[in-house]
């Protein structure tokens, strides 16, 4: 069952899917077949056609989310973000050899406030700081500080954005 954290508008798609109860911000636009388990999304975001959001997904205010994109368990993206098509978020390192079916092996991605992620990025379990750009493309297998500008396979800092305050 869908909860609407506050008493206005909101844009749902007749053909999204909610396979459990979720919590959508005021002023959210969820596009067509839009597949979300047991997330929460803040106020006045955007998520685009064939995105899939798994459980406990929590995702900040002002954030866009491009169509063909999948977010994992275990994400968590911050407010005034950008994540463009066909962004893949990944959990599982395959520590094993093959997929854990242990959840306890899985482990988090944080995505700071103000980060933007381009085309065909994969987001391995990493923390990226706060205002950050990822190349599309991007295999993202570490770290990346915050304001830092990165790009390849495996993701190497290019630059750092000047500080604008």
């Amino acid at each position: 069952m869908l909860k609407v954290k506050e008493k206005q508008k909101l844009n749902i798609s007749k053909t999204m899917m909610i396979c459990r109860e979720i919590n959508v911000g005021s002023g959210t636009l969820i596009w067509d077949y839009v597949n979300l388990y047991e997330c929460e999304i803040g106020n006045d975001c955007m998520i685009g056609a064939y995105v899939e959001i798994q459980k406990g997904v929590m995702i900040g205010h002002r954030t866009r989310i491009q169509s063909h994109t999948f977010i994992c368990e275990e994400v968590e993206i911050g407010n005034d973000c950008f994540i463009s098509h066909g962004v893949m978020f990944i959990n599982d390192t395959f520590q094993s050899g093959g997929p854990a079916g242990n959840k306890k092996l899985w482990k988090q991605t944080l995505i700071e406030d103000h980060v933007s992620i381009g085309s065909n990025a994969t987001i391995m379990p990493v923390k990226i700081g706060k205002g950050a750009i990822i190349g599309a493309g991007a295999v993202v297998v570490h770290d990346v500080p915050s304001n830092a500008i990165v790009a390849g396979n495996p993701a190497q800092i290019l630059r750092y954005k000047e500080r604008i305050e």
